[in-house]
């Protein structure tokens, strides 16, 4: 957290300023009050008049003051949380695929949301204000050892236990405060899940479970943060109690002092309201503490997400001139005990096109993702020309390859911004793969490239959002294009024009996850890559496989 105070110091620098002037201008008051009510005891006119021509000018600088040190702080904790927000949001997007993926997405949500919010509220807030609240006291203690010695060190004694006390409360509070984001977390869960199963629960009926899911849920929270508010009541009416026999304290034995004759009228009042300045801010600062140290475990967490590097370090300029290899090639999922890759080797030769064959489960997309950068920890060698995937820059392994998939994700942007990505291509490209992509087909219209597609692309079909994201990967023109079931929510025959029209490149690396055993375009294949269990058991030109009358040979026919 030091870091962000350090990118803010001219602001720190001047909020420091402005709350040390606004505190000394608040504990002065006591002064000024001692002075009015001595002079109007002492029936002194003339310096009744300079002292009210005096306070005319003191106490709006006290309120200018005042406010712009509130702006100061409000300013300064904005754009901490600005930051903070920020890194955290790019420490998530700077992780690997698979590092991303053992997170449920909601699980972010939540951090980026609640986290940030009670960091604000109980760590930075506090934190801010405790410039103020400390130099207040402090101040206002000077004052009270110029008013009278024994006054300030009965308060000096009272400070302790209005401190030490509510303090013990920390370790509870920062219990509960885990806890309640905890609860928040699997509560923004289980909202997504919901919300992202609406048709489901439609579809089945299942609206009471789901409420009574929801209820407990929320129920869960209801207690959890009704737990820590109690903590937070305690301490704050031990403070106040603490403070209310300090200030009473105070007052009675200013009031014996007068009785003795050791004490002026005036001089009572300036100890009552110094006593106030030096209470108020301190249980303040006692209240702060407990949710200063509370707020540990979310510092933590956030501070675990804006940590986060890519495990990819590499920084060489990845090429595909001639080949991407494949040796030894072993790869385990995070929790799992048994590999999903074993021991592969392979070659893909540039501008050739390839077609993977299996039962599902067989490791057909995951080989594909573990070509592309999406794991990591993979044992073996993925080499580009040569050069080791991990050698080089993520940025340029992004422009090596695209990869359409069967489940395809929607932006809630317009159809352009679908297919371009925010990147700007010459609008006679952008028609052509949009004809190409066979995109061409359902606009019209009332339905153009400016039209929105809605959440997730909600607003079209299956075999529309396939289209797009064929088109989204054509206009890219990367020489490696992995097509894992990108045609499978297409009528055939436009699938079979697409896949058709990309056999047809010969600029362009093609490899194909299909369950599709058209014999036809098969034939169209370089290479036949036929997986099992993980492992390539045979590859080479479909004609030669059926010769041979091995495992692919048995899986067609069956």
């Amino acid at each position: 957290m030091k870091k962000y105070f350090y990118q803010q110091k001219g602001l720190v620098i001047s909020a420091v300023f402005i709350n040390i002037s606004a505190a000394g201008f608040m504990a002065y008051i006591a002064v000024i009050l001692r002075d009015i009510l001595d002079i109007a005891i002492a029936l002194d006119m003339e310096g009744f008049r300079n002292m009210l021509f005096f306070s005319a000018i003191y106490f709006p600088i006290v309120a200018c003051t005042y406010y712009l040190a509130d702006a100061l702080n409000a300013q300064l904790t904005s754009k901490i949380i600005r930051n903070i927000r920020k890194d955290v949001f790019q420490g998530m997007m700077r992780q690997e695929m698979s590092q991303f993926q053992l997170v449920n997405s909601a699980d972010y949500i939540s951090a980026l949301t609640n986290d940030i919010k009670l960091l604000e509220e109980n760590y930075l807030t506090p934190l801010i204000n405790l410039i103020y609240q400390i130099v207040t006291p402090i101040l206002s203690i000077g004052i009270m050892f110029y008013l009278g010695r024994i006054m300030a060190v009965f308060m000096l004694t009272a400070l302790i236990f209005i401190i030490v006390i509510p303090a013990l409360f920390g370790g509870a509070i920062q219990k509960r405060q885990k806890n309640l984001s905890q609860e928040m977390s699997l509560f923004t869960i289980k909202i997504k899940d919901i919300f992202s199963g609406f048709e489901v629960i439609k579809s089945y009926q299942i609206n009471t479970h789901i409420d009574n899911q929801f209820t407990k849920q929320n129920n869960t929270i209801f207690k959890s943060k009704l737990s820590l508010d109690y903590l937070y009541a305690l301490t704050t009416t031990v403070s106040m109690m603490l403070g209310l026999l300090s200030q009473a304290g105070t007052i009675f034995f200013s009031a014996y002092l007068i009785i003795q004759g050791n004490l002026t009228a005036g001089t009572l009042l300036s100890l009552v309201q110094v006593s106030g300045q030096i209470i108020a801010p301190i249980q303040v600062i006692a209240d702060s503490f407990p949710k200063i140290k509370g707020s540990k475990t979310i510092v933590d967490r956030l501070e675990n997400f804006y940590t986060q590097q890519s495990h990819n370090s590499g920084n060489i300029t990845g090429t595909f001139d001639t080949s991407l290899t494949i040796k030894n090639l072993e790869y385990t999922y995070p929790n799992q005990e048994s590999p999903v890759l074993k021991n592969i080797h392979f070659t893909f030769e540039k501008n050739k096109k390839y077609v993977l064959i299996g039962k599902s489960g067989c490791g057909k997309t995951t080989l594909t993702k573990a070509l592309i950068g999406h794991l990591d920890n993979y044992k073996g060698e993925i080499l580009y020309d040569q050069v080791e995937l991990k050698d080089l820059s993520e940025e340029s392994i992004g422009t090596l390859s695209s990869m359409i998939h069967q489940n395809v994700y929607m932006f809630d942007e317009d159809i352009e911004q679908n297919i371009c990505l925010y990147n700007a291509y010459e609008k006679t490209k952008l028609f052509s793969v949009i004809e190409e992509s066979g995109v061409s087909v359902f606009l019209n219209e009332n339905r153009t490239i400016k039209t929105k597609v809605g959440e997730n692309g909600a607003n079209l079909s299956g075999g529309e959002r396939q289209r797009i994201a064929v088109a989204r990967a054509l206009i890219q023109n990367k020489p490696i294009l992995i097509l894992d079931e990108g045609t499978a929510a297409i009528d055939k025959q436009t699938a079979y024009d697409i896949e058709n029209r990309l056999l047809k490149s010969k600029e362009l690396t093609l490899i194909t996850i299909t369950h599709s055993l058209e014999i036809n375009l098969l034939r169209r294949y370089d290479e036949v890559i036929y997986m099992e269990d993980g492992n390539i058991i045979e590859h080479g030109p479909l004609d030669n496989l059926m010769k041979l009358k091995g495992e692919l040979y048995d899986y067609i026919a069956a």
